[in-house]
């Protein structure tokens, strides 16, 4: 048995990280991670615009404007955000504007319209003006040619805005984690068929699925194995070739039914560890089989989620070289709920909300799943500490 750091250390190092890219559509980049430095082709704005509805004069004009001796100004007419007009500007006139309009060339400031009389062919100025104010020059916000973003940088929605805001339609990312997912147990059926006496339908695999996929990840294989070593190893090499990392369930403790560590070991499959200091999931599986990780968590479905989230997340990091996909881990104040000491280290399914965390009333049992709808984080707890009301807690929280 060893430490769960030094076992994640492990199968994070057994997984390169990916190399391979792929051009996807502006619209679908969110979530990905760039494979390379994104460049502005232009500058944002490429031109010099008003910051707000007023009116474009020369600074010089209007230095002795005041209420009781406004500077009047010729109106030689009016630009709106997106028209192209063309004025001849001269000294004593004024171009109305409304914010985002291009100024036109030798104008070099805006008087904004509440310190005018809104005149339409004569506006009267009450206030001097320094030149610059109220205008957005060329590359304010981005500089032509600057790197906007660099490799291995994570997109969201307001990275997508801003690539938009630089003509992109196609973005450079790293191609997805391929993940294969494989259920082994007898007694395990598909949502939809009939259940057989003693039978259950498979849940933990589409909750992995569902993790898998709203992160980034690809999932190229869903199936159920039964307890046979032929029909694993068959899947796994009959699919080899479109995944990076197979997760399996189940068959890794310590009966009789239990195949997989012996199966890929006796498959020229390399050990990384068999059992990690960690409840529940204790009995986790790790090797890596013809240059393929495979990771195999527990059977029993809220142990597998436990194992899941603190395997699967440092390998993301590492496949797609990007923290962002890490646990986030904090210090909150238990608020309710409580648990015995531990004979050890535990993990406990827990509901966190900013700084306080809760910890569920309902039974924390390996096989019971369904009490994590309404828990979002784990619980660190110590071995030979219990957890009391008022503790401050290590929390572990998964990526949105």
């Amino acid at each position: 048995m060893i430490e769960l750091e030094q076992a994640i250390a492990l199968v994070t190092g057994a997984l390169s990280p990916q190399i391979d890219s792929e051009l996807v559509p502006l619209a679908q980049a969110s979530g990905r991670v760039t494979a390379c430095a994104l460049k502005a082709p232009l500058a944002v704005p490429n031109f010099v615009r008003s910051a707000m509805d007023g009116y474009a004069v020369y600074a010089t004009d209007v230095v002795r404007a005041s209420p009781e001796q406004p500077r009047r100004l010729t109106v030689l007419g009016t630009i709106y955000a997106g028209d192209h007009m063309s004025y001849t500007p001269r000294m004593g006139t004024a171009v109305r504007v409304m914010t985002g309009a291009a100024i036109p060339p030798g104008y070099d400031a805006v008087v904004k319209q509440e310190l005018t009389d809104q005149g339409q062919a004569v506006v009267q100025i009450y206030q001097p003006i320094k030149a610059g104010k109220n205008l957005m020059p060329i590359g304010e916000d981005i500089i032509s040619g600057q790197v906007v973003f660099e490799p291995y940088t994570y997109l969201n929605g307001d990275s997508v805005g801003i690539l938009a805001s630089l003509g992109y339609t196609t973005v450079p990312v790293l191609q997805r984690l391929r993940v294969g997912l494989i259920a082994t147990g007898n007694e395990l059926v598909i949502p939809g068929q009939p259940l057989a006496p003693n039978q259950i339908y498979n849940s933990t695999i589409y909750s992995l699925a569902a993790y898998i996929e709203r992160t980034g990840g690809q999932v190229v294989l869903q199936t159920i194995c039964q307890d046979n070593p032929a029909e694993l190893m068959a899947l796994l090499t009959q699919n080899k070739q479109k995944a990076d990392l197979f997760i399996t369930t189940g068959g890794i403790s310590v009966g009789a039914k239990d195949f997989i560590p012996a199966t890929l070991t006796a498959n020229g499959g390399q050990p990384l560890f068999h059992f990690v200091n960690l409840r529940p999931g204790t009995p986790i599986f790790a090797a890596n089989w013809q240059h393929k990780l495979i990771l195999s968590l527990s059977g029993n479905p809220f142990a597998a989620m436990v194992n899941f989230h603190l395997f699967y997340w440092p390998l993301l990091v590492r496949f797609q070289r990007n923290e962002h996909f890490n646990l986030k881990k904090q210090t909150a104040r238990l608020v309710a709920g409580k648990m015995p000491a531990t004979s050890m280290r535990r993990f406990v399914r827990a509901k966190l909300t900013g700084t306080e965390v809760v910890i569920d009333k309902k039974g924390h049992y390996a096989s019971v799943l369904h009490n994590m709808i309404d828990n979002n984080c784990l619980i660190e707890q110590i071995k030979g500490k219990s957890l009391q009301v008022g503790d401050q807690v290590t929390v572990y929280s998964w990526p949105d």
